[in-house]
């Protein structure tokens, strides 16, 4: 039985502690987008709210024709690739909510062409 208890106990503790420490999902319309800071500022609500994205940061977003066939890519400018006025998600670190490691553009961009290589004659 002590043992039992003991499980209990170690399980809700940590539980527990990553429930304080997880990180937050923001989702927000792009106001700007400052490609030499590493900034994105969202407006969320009624309220601006500014990020610092770190430089490892994903930058994904959706393309193709349609949303259910749309596949998640780079995007290929990284953060300066974003309109101002898109609908994005970013993902916060977990040990500074200010802080970004993942932007994620909802809005469905445009496929990307691949460019047709040439054959040698």
């Amino acid at each position: 039985m002590i043992r039992t208890m003991t499980r209990t106990l170690l399980a809700l503790a940590v539980m527990a502690g990553t429930g304080r420490l997880s990180a937050e999902e923001i989702r927000g319309k792009v106001k700007s987008v400052d490609g030499e800071k590493n900034t994105i500022t969202l407006t969320v609500g009624e309220a601006d709210r500014t990020f610092q994205v770190v430089g490892d940061a994903k930058v994904v977003g959706l393309y193709g024709k349609k949303l259910k066939k749309a596949v998640l890519l780079d995007v290929t400018e990284g953060l300066r690739g974003i309109k101002d006025g898109a609908d994005v998600t970013v993902a916060t670190i977990e040990s500074d909510a200010k802080a970004v490691s993942k932007v994620k553009v909802e809005d469905l961009q445009p496929k990307v062409k691949k460019k047709k290589k040439k054959k040698a004659k």
